[in-house]
């Protein structure tokens, strides 16, 4: 069985959409294939949380 996917609605700021628009061109690009807006989305969110640590956020 795949995994399940989850809709879910939220906002992000212009510059942060610009930036995430501007690596999903450089990845259909280099990829030559196409990559949704929630594949790319989702990719650097499974990539953020590798590296996430709460303890870290909390001294913020």
């Amino acid at each position: 069985m795949g995994l399940t996917k989850k809709r879910v609605t939220f906002t992000i700021d212009k510059e942060l959409d610009k930036k995430i628009r501007h690596l999903q061109v450089d990845l259909i690009t280099s990829a030559n294939r196409g990559w949704s807006y929630s594949a790319v989305l989702e990719m650097l969110i499974e990539e953020g949380l590798k590296g996430f640590n709460a303890k870290r956020m909390q001294k913020k």
